[in-house]
């Protein structure tokens, strides 16, 4: 099977609108992506598409970023999805502090313009994702039969604490076993507490993005090979990633055929009913 059609599970919305507005004005996280050594690798929606293109990938999924003072509407992350329909597949963010205004604009989101799941850094808020400041979203996404997406694993940024270890999901996932949740960035460093976690829960996915397939943990490569050929999303979050050399590095790992097109698109497919 060729690798072309790949899904990608999440790309970081950083256009020259974004650099200038919110990635800019935010000390800590500027700081966070001048040290990956990303700050000059903004995209447009033309020429995220031409990338994808060449790299042979099919569609991705786009956040309306709520991080604090961190913040991509969700009005500019549907506009530049309509640049490219089918392509580029908005989600929409969410802040666990603001319940009032956020569950109904989680709803308008998904019910009418076309969003496919919530998002949401649950460190930026200091809020481990099972609080229960979260639920009242969760409940909503439940209700919508929508994924949500949720950063796994250490804070990226200093100064911020990393509050989203597996056991949150573990707790998360007893308490709400028809929330389909979707755990990004592997769950780095504590990706051997993940796989245990998505193995335990038929509603959990790991997202293996963030980090090239030659970096994945042993466990998360064997956990793909065997009984998580169906748990595992492949993904960029580009441009933190380059998407050709994460696919490259797919091929490299030496699945069978099938085993790569569920890694690289059907499982994301058929959680995202995409």
């Amino acid at each position: 099977m060729s690798i072309d059609g790949a899904m990608d599970v999440v790309v970081v919305p950083f256009t020259a609108d974004t650099k200038v507005g919110s990635f800019g004005s935010n000390r800590v996280l500027r700081a966070s992506l001048e040290h990956l050594g990303i700050w000059d690798t903004e995209w447009t929606a033309e020429s995220l598409v031409a990338r994808m293109d060449a790299a042979g990938i099919e569609s991705t999924l786009v956040p309306a970023i709520v991080g604090d003072d961190w913040d991509v509407e969700y009005d500019y992350i549907k506009a530049m999805c309509d640049q490219a329909p089918g392509r580029l597949h908005p989600m929409a963010g969410i802040d666990p502090r603001d319940i009032a205004n956020g569950v109904p604009k989680l709803e308008h989101a998904i019910k009418e313009l076309g969003f496919v799941g919530g998002h949401t850094y649950p460190h930026w808020f200091g809020l481990s994702p099972a609080d229960r400041r979260y639920y009242p979203f969760y409940w909503k996404c439940i209700e919508l039969d929508v994924p949500v997406q949720i950063q796994v694993g250490q804070a990226f940024q200093a100064g911020l604490y990393s509050v989203g270890r597996p056991e949150a999901i573990d707790t998360l996932a007893v308490e709400l076993p028809d929330l389909k949740i979707v755990c990004i960035h592997t769950a780095y460093p504590w990706d051997r507490e993940m796989v245990s976690v998505a193995w335990k829960h038929p509603n959990v996915y790991i997202g293996a993005d963030c980090w090239l397939p030659r970096d994945w943990a042993p466990e998360l490569v064997e956990f793909i090979r065997r009984l998580g050929r169906e748990k595992v999303l492949w993904g960029t979050n580009h441009p933190v990633i380059d998407q050709s050399e994460a696919l490259e590095g797919v091929k490299a790992l030496g699945l069978d055929d099938e085993t790569e097109t569920l890694l690289v698109r059907e499982n994301l497919k058929r959680v995202y009913r995409l």
